[in-house]
């Protein structure tokens, strides 16, 4: 597994009665694909059509993914990536950070780096070759959340997996890498006074980490 980003499709929503855990998976891989690069036109149509999904759930959970639909369906993909590569991308210091070390007060970059590094080598993942991220970008943190959850580095013989385990994992990735900071990234893409599409992005990022944040018991 690469501690790198990737593109994902959605293939489930916020929704009772789908699988929990594929659900939880599936959006981090939303916001792993939001926060690594702008949208295609085709993800963004994707996200609008996830929309009806839900049903009548009243959920902040669910409420912050119809407004993220809402505001796909609505998207220009063009003026999307221009916004990503204006607030996101710009030379020198872009207006948002995307980065854990930009936001974790008392963690110098490098400490983190490698500390993060070290936990990624004992799960067995690896930096991809062709990376230009750090490792503590938030969206190779997503990504590998997603990864723990769908157990990709597990034994093929789901029998021997470890429930608990499993879930301890994503338990102590999530408070070490995502917790201490998801709060200041998510308010910072919304204050910047530079987002429209990713204003409905953060807002939904902030109501699945807080809603993490329970599920883990850290809230």
């Amino acid at each position: 597994m690469l501690a790198t980003a990737e593109k994902h499709s959605v293939h489930t929503a916020p929704v009772a009665g789908v699988e929990e855990h594929a659900a939880r998976a599936a959006l981090y891989g939303v916001l792993s694909h939001l926060l690594f690069s702008a949208p295609s036109p085709d993800f963004l149509q994707q996200i609008a059509a996830s929309r009806d999904a839900i049903g009548d759930d009243a959920s902040p959970l669910a409420l912050a993914w119809r407004e993220l639909c809402d505001a796909a369906g609505r998207a220009d993909a063009t003026a999307v990536r221009g916004e990503f590569d204006t607030v996101f991308v710009s030379p020198g210091k872009p207006p948002v950070s995307l980065y854990a070390s930009s936001y974790m007060a008392g963690r110098l970059r490098g400490q983190l780096l490698a500390e993060l590094r070290d936990e990624l080598a004992r799960m067995g993942y690896a930096r991809a070759e062709e990376s230009t991220e750090y490792e503590d970008h938030l969206s190779a943190l997503c990504d590998v959340m997603r990864g723990l959850i769908v157990d990709e580095n597990a034994d093929e013989n789901a029998d021997e997996q470890d429930p608990a385990a499993a879930f301890a994992a994503q338990q102590v990735f999530f408070r070490d890498y995502l917790a201490p900071w998801f709060n200041k990234v998510c308010a910072a893409i919304n204050n910047s006074g530079q987002t429209a599409f990713y204003r409905p992005v953060a807002a939904f990022a902030h109501a699945f980490f807080i809603n993490e944040s329970e599920y883990f018991e850290l809230a």
